[in-house]
């Protein structure tokens, strides 16, 4: 199977201002970017409001794990030293397009898209439930 966006060619800042854009439109509030100590872009994360209340979003883009599956299906660019991070961040640009049309369409609310990225303290939704998921029953086929 293809990966979407393996051969973008477009700048990282035109991906991520795409992002912001799209955020800021859909009214989420205090965007911040998170980097390493190298000064690459790890993640970012913003507030969207519910119930009055603003609520901290935390979207990270894992370049490695990008970077691991170009190199296995022979489509890493090695020329290119920020080829995963484009990548990357060029595939949560269309997720979050993707998942705005919906809300745009009333298909979904903002806080039901982002419910496993929004933050409690400094752990995500996902992160917090992660480790409840190895407990969850096993489905059977059996009828009583």
């Amino acid at each position: 199977m293809a990966i979407k966006n393996a051969f973008t060619s477009a700048p990282l800042e035109n991906i991520i201002g795409a992002i912001q854009k799209c955020l800021v439109a859909h009214g989420a509030k205090k965007i911040m970017y998170d980097y390493s100590d190298e000064g690459v872009l790890t993640g970012l994360s913003f507030g969207i409001t519910v119930n009055n209340k603003i609520l901290g979003v935390k979207l990270p883009a894992k370049v490695a794990e990008c970077e691991r599956i170009l190199i296995e299906q022979g489509l890493f660019n090695e020329k290119k030293k920020d080829h995963a991070l484009r990548v990357a961040w060029a595939s949560i640009r269309d997720w979050v397009t993707a998942q705005m049309a919906m809300i745009d369409l009333e298909m979904v609310k903002m806080e039901e898209v982002f419910l496993p990225y929004i933050l409690d303290g400094d752990r995500t939704v996902y992160e917090i439930y992660q480790e409840k998921f190895i407990s969850l029953p096993e489905h059977t086929n059996e009828t009583a």
